[in-house]
């Protein structure tokens, strides 16, 4: 079932008893972080419910957070689907996108500002790692650029600082399709159009947070997954186009050569990323609905809104390559979400020849580049979602002095504190610079029988479970 806007989505959420509204009204500047990092902390991976608050400072916009990612569950509803089925409906609809159309207008036309109606403060200044933040962000924004020479659209999720009425700071690290633009028009000596969308249907906002081919429309992919085309509308003042029906959409320029100071920002490695020298981008115009809502994600420390989404849709995007794109014999794939899923990763083949552990590695590799630091590798009957089950075949199934293949000057993920120290900035080539491991911890030669229950015993058991005592 495709979702007409993020409005009908949340009432699906609600209905689904997913969704906890707070009615008071809560301070930007530490509330809302606080409230959201105790609901991620205190339940679990399955149990968390997404947030709604509907009072937030002075803004008279409502915000959500956690409702693409609060959970596996949360997740699946974005998807119009159950957990079980995840990744076969990112399977389809990387098989089959659906190539967006062109509306006349949308529920993004209600009002329209320019000029000196443009203010950035009408938004929910939330302020995500209070003390630390230079001041609020817009975390969840759904990004439009083009490339320069072919027109082709990129789709991505990068942060924003706010820095005025109508002045955006952006960090896009370099590998990303998004800086390939930047570079291009900057080449050029232009300025660069962009367009954000804040608040769109969830499959829009979860292809613009996986990681495609340079080229892939992350609309069409969108409309695969939905199951019906994304209508967009032109923009006011740039030459892109948005999605129709997004709450609030902001046009703008990134202005060709210049920078200005922006973060440090808590990011989803659970430590502050330093900052640095970053383009900005100034606003054209803000187009809206009359009754906008705010969405927004949690980072900062795992387990996180981004590191449950970055798990469930990078796994999906990762054991479609390998199996679909490079054919090979992979069971399952899962970034861990202790690693920011993004520098654990875990994947289960059916291994046909010792070399294939490592074409398995490099083919994630080639796909997410900046991802896998650590890339481990296990036999087909091993749980790559259990680190209980992984750790074991680590610990007997390998050997380091044999099983472990180490790659050098590699790109690093943009904000691993690991690749320098905190007093270097964000655009320093020193940080541009990282190295991965692969551990084969798949079994190497004939192993004795697994020292297990068999299983018609535990089912046996399980049925008398009641007259142990137990509940």
């Amino acid at each position: 079932m495709a979702y007409h806007d993020l409005q009908e989505y949340l009432t699906r959420l609600e209905s689904a008893g997913k969704l906890h509204w707070i009615e008071q009204r809560v301070d930007p500047a530490w509330e809302v972080t606080a409230i959201t990092r105790q609901v991620f902390d205190r339940y679990g991976w399955n149990a968390r419910p997404a947030l709604g608050f509907r009072q937030v400072g002075a803004s008279e916009f409502p915000l959500v957070i956690g409702v693409v990612g609060g959970s596996p569950e949360i997740y699946a509803l974005a998807l119009s689907t159950t957990v079980e089925k995840i990744s076969e409906v990112w399977e389809r609809a990387q098989r089959h996108p659906i190539d967006p159309v062109s509306a006349p207008t949308g529920l993004c036309k209600e009002i329209i500002l320019r000029g000196s109606e443009i203010d950035l403060g009408s938004l929910p200044q939330v302020v995500w790692t209070p003390g630390q933040d230079p001041g609020p962000y817009i975390t969840a924004p759904v990004i439009i650029t083009k490339d320069a020479e072919t027109g082709r659209r990129n789709v991505g999720t990068y942060r924003l600082q706010l820095k005025g009425a109508n002045r955006l700071g952006l960090y896009v690290g370099g590998a990303q399709h998004a800086a390939r633009h930047i570079r291009q028009y900057e080449a050029n000596k232009q300025d660069m159009p962009v367009a954000i969308a804040i608040g769109v249907d969830p499959t829009i906002v979860l292809s613009s947070i996986s990681k495609f081919p340079y080229g892939t429309d992350e609309l069409a992919v969108a409309g695969g997954l939905r199951g019906e085309a994304v209508p967009l509308v032109r923009c006011e003042t740039v030459d892109l186009e948005v999605p129709a029906n997004a709450e609030i959409v902001l046009e703008g320029f990134l202005r060709a050569g210049y920078r200005e100071q922006e973060g440090p920002f808590g990011e989803f490695s659970g430590y502050m990323s330093p900052g640095g020298q970053q383009p900005v981008i100034e606003l054209t115009c803000i187009s809206r609905r009359r009754t906008p809502i705010y969405h927004s994600f949690l980072s900062q420390m795992p387990p996180s809104e981004s590191s449950c989404i970055r798990s469930l849709s990078r796994s999906a995007a990762v054991y479609h390559h390998l199996r679909h794109v490079l054919g090979l014999p992979v069971r399952a794939v899962h970034f861990t979400e202790s690693g920011g899923a993004s520098c654990v990763l875990v994947i289960s083949i059916k291994k046909e020849y010792p070399e294939q552990v490592k074409e398995v590695a490099w083919g994630a590799w080639s796909l997410m580049n900046k991802e896998g630091k650590f890339t481990v590798v296990v036999d087909e009957d091993v749980d790559v979602r259990s680190p209980f089950q992984v750790e074991w075949a680590m610990s007997f199934h390998a050997q380091p002095a044999r099983d472990t293949f180490m790659v050098n000057g590699v790109v690093p993920s943009g904000v691993d504190p690991s690749t320098a120290s905190a007093d270097i900035p964000q655009h320093d080539p020193r940080r541009r610079t990282g190295s991965k491991i692969l551990i084969d911890a798949t079994r190497k030669h004939a192993y004795p029988p697994p020292a297990r229950v068999p299983a018609e015993f535990i089912e046996k058991a399980k049925q008398k479970w009641s007259e142990y005592g137990f509940r």
